[in-house]
């Protein structure tokens, strides 16, 4: 009997999400999973969902929104999504806060993506994710830098977090 196959798709703006979409795939593979890993931009056209036991997907949340290009992969499959085993996983700064209602706010932009969408996993979570400060262009190292520092978390933009 051969093992189960997942596919993990996912997109990421900074690397946080594939970082944590590998990390995934090494805990699956460990307990004896054949596991695909690969961003959402390198999908191949004729990849069949269907051809796999179940679907995870993953993406990070930037400015209140997750990646277009995500959004479009859902719902073009969704039906396939919706009629194999499928997770999601979110990776936000705001997963990570230390105030509930950031929190809070983090779980409503997943539940929003999946009521824009149609798709209902049968799991899904949220992930703090990493302060790329190094990788940030100006405009985005000003804006989480401020909102950082807000939250108590660090500003120093010379390294990442």
């Amino acid at each position: 009997m051969s093992a189960p196959k997942i596919v993990i798709i996912y997109a990421t703006s900074y690397g946080q999400t594939a970082k944590i979409a590998r990390h995934i795939a090494r805990l699956l593979t460990l307990d004896g999973l054949a596991v695909t890993v690969m961003p959402v931009d390198q999908v191949p056209r004729d990849l069949v969902l269907q051809n796999f036991d179940a679907t995870v997907l993953g993406g990070s949340i930037l400015f209140g929104r997750h990646q277009r290009a995500l959004v479009r992969f859902i719902r073009q499959h969704r039906a396939a999504l919706n009629a194999v085993p499928s997770a999601f996983f979110s990776v936000s700064g705001s997963a990570a806060s230390t105030n509930a209602a950031e929190r809070g706010a983090a779980l409503r932009l997943v539940e929003r993506l999946l009521a824009n969408t149609g798709w209902r996993p049968r799991l899904t979570t949220t992930f703090g994710g990493a302060m790329a400060f190094t990788r940030y262009n100006p405009l985005v190292r000003f804006m989480m830098k401020r909102i950082s520092a807000r939250e108590g978390g660090p500003t120093d933009t010379s390294r990442d977090y």
